[in-house]
């Protein structure tokens, strides 16, 4: 009888747990879901471009609403700046090189929430920039002389990373045979009488490229054969006064930095004149006007080289009233006055050697002066000194042979130091040695002129060297010009009208205008008279004529600036001037 009531207790307690089961199961039916977030396909974008738009759009909920969206940034190389932070769609902005990480966290009407990321990657643009091409300087030939060479080691790549190099016909009279057509140095080879435009591209290795020509003029020969005044045309030449000295001048050292032409060291200056001077005429050619300095110390026969915005006053000698001093001999000076244009200031430093005649000329970011005249007994000079005008500071070198008279001519990132004489002073003892500097290799090297010669003309133009008259090894002066080619490596000759030294030191050298190099007058070798003619060559046409001059001038210095020829002072009609010209023909 007991164990009824025990059986029903039992029955009733599976039945009270089946229905409390029943009930959860049903309750499960409406449990809420989370939703699914979707912050969309990684990125990738390039610089400049700097924002992406953020699409939460493909994010769902099975069960509901999506009530909210919030984007952050979890990593990246800089804070990205995101509009609409909390809207199905917001954009980042500000972003930069590298790669980002932006989160995206939804939440639905419930409160569940789900997250997912996505990447954007900004990438930097390729630096990479086009070589420039450079076919050379345009050049001139003649016939028979029938070939050339095309030289495209100036061009330039950014990256150093040039891949080819093509040559190309373009005009011409016919197709000139360019027989290395995709090498750096080519030879052009059965041209003739005309002119050749020729193109060159240079290449990289990503495919950028770059285009430069190079005219080739074929003519035929024309060239003056020997001195005189035969078959060469008279230009009448203009002196159109310009402005005066502050005192009558003639002989001076001449250069022009900036925006300043300065004329100093006059061998003979002054009413009556006397030798030397300190006086250093300055033009403005912006303000076009005048002013005066002074060297620390009166000389005569010192060279002036322009060097950045500095022009060097060095060396140089005096005497007295043209008579010589200390038993019959000059003071030689080893001062050099800096001037300053930039700053209008001087200052004042010192060659390792006192001499006069010095060769000068700048390559780089140094000046150098090279050998010249000494005190008597002492031989002329082999030192060249050297100065840094970045790092302020003086070295010295030595040319191969001691010599006085060279003519300096920088050229191709090198300085050519030519001729002069080698012996003590009152000799003729004339050499034709050429020292060069490689400034590139900071390395000395020699080579030599056609025939000895001293106090000559030396003028670079176009790539070729043009080395003029000066005194031969008799001591006798020359009509001959030696022009080097400096692309061919090759030597021609040329001659002006009649025999002519130059004392480049005295403002005597060959100025370049429109295209045309003029050997200005100087003393006439046969009377020792001033002279009223002058040498013109012309580059264009391989031409010679004689400029003619309304009087008679020697000792006049001449400079071309800005395609200008300014002629100062100078023995006019037998009297020391304080006229400035300008030369036109």
């Amino acid at each position: 009888m007991k164990r009824v009531p025990t059986l029903l207790a039992f029955c009733l307690l599976i039945a009270l747990v089946f229905s409390v089961s029943c009930q959860k199961e049903l309750a499960c039916y409406t449990c809420n879901k989370p939703p699914v977030a979707n912050a969309g396909a990684d990125q990738k974008i390039t610089s400049p471009v700097d924002s992406v738009r953020l699409d939460g759009s493909a994010s769902t909920d099975a069960d509901g609403t999506i009530k909210a969206w919030q984007w952050t940034m979890l990593a990246g190389p800089s804070v990205a700046t995101i509009v609409n932070a909390n809207s199905i769609e917001a954009n980042a902005k500000n972003l930069i090189a590298g790669t980002y990480l932006f989160q995206l966290k939804v939440t639905d009407d419930l409160g569940a929430f789900a997250l997912d990321t996505v990447l954007i990657i900004v990438h930097q643009p390729s630096l990479n920039q086009p070589p420039v091409a450079n076919a050379g300087s345009d050049q001139t030939i003649l016939l028979p002389t029938n070939t050339a060479t095309l030289n495209a080691g100036m061009s330039t790549d950014p990256e150093n990373n040039i891949a080819t190099y093509r040559w190309s016909n373009i005009s011409g009279p016919s197709i000139a045979n360019i027989i290395q057509a995709n090498e750096v140095v080519s030879q052009v080879l059965s041209l003739i009488k005309g002119v050749y435009k020729i193109q060159l591209t240079v290449t990289d290795a990503s495919g950028l490229s770059s285009a430069d020509t190079v005219l080739i003029t074929v003519n035929l020969t024309t060239a003056v054969v020997s001195c005189g005044e035969t078959n060469r045309p008279i230009i009448n030449a203009r002196l159109t006064p310009f402005a005066k000295l502050s005192e009558p001048s003639s002989g001076m050292a001449v250069a022009a930095a900036g925006n300043k032409i300065v004329f100093a060291g006059a061998s003979l200056a002054g009413n009556p004149p006397d030798y030397g001077s300190a006086v250093v005429h300055i033009f403005d050619i912006v303000t076009q006007t005048w002013s005066t300095a002074s060297l620390s110390v009166s000389r005569a026969d010192l060279v002036a080289v322009a060097a950045g915005n500095k022009i060097f006053f060095a060396g140089g000698r005096l005497g007295s009233g043209g008579r010589l001093v200390n038993g019959g001999t000059y003071n030689y000076f080893s001062t050099v006055d800096i001037y300053d244009v930039s700053t209008n200031s001087w200052s004042v430093t010192n060659l390792s050697q006192p001499r006069a005649f010095i060769a000068a000329a700048t390559v780089g970011n140094k000046v150098f002066f090279a050998g010249g005249e000494q005190e008597w007994p002492r031989p002329v000079s082999d030192r060249v000194d050297v100065y840094d005008i970045v790092t302020d500071t003086w070295s010295n070198a030595s040319l191969s042979v001691q010599r006085n008279g060279l003519t300096a001519v920088a050229a191709n990132n090198k300085i050519f130091f030519a001729g002069g004489s080698n012996q003590l002073r009152g000799t003729n003892n004339v050499t034709n040695i050429i020292d060069v500097y490689d400034n590139t290799s900071n390395s000395w090297s020699t080579t030599s002129l056609a025939e000895p010669k001293a106090f000559f003309a030396g003028l670079n133009v176009g790539n070729k060297i043009y080395w003029a008259g000066g005194d031969d090894a008799s001591g006798t002066p020359t009509c001959k010009v030696e022009i080097k080619d400096l692309n061919t490596q090759t030597s021609s000759t040329a001659f002006l009208f009649q025999p002519f030294s130059y004392v480049t030191h005295e403002g005597l050298n060959a100025v370049v205008k429109d295209n045309k190099i003029i050997w200005f007058a100087t003393l006439d070798p046969t009377n020792g008279n001033a002279t009223d003619r002058f040498n013109i060559f012309d580059m264009n046409t391989d031409t010679w004529s004689i400029g003619l001059l309304p009087f008679r001038i020697n000792g006049a210095s001449i400079i071309s600036v800005n395609n200008i020829i300014y002629v100062a002072g100078g023995d006019v009609n037998g009297k020391i001037s304080d006229q400035v010209w300008k030369l036109e023909l």
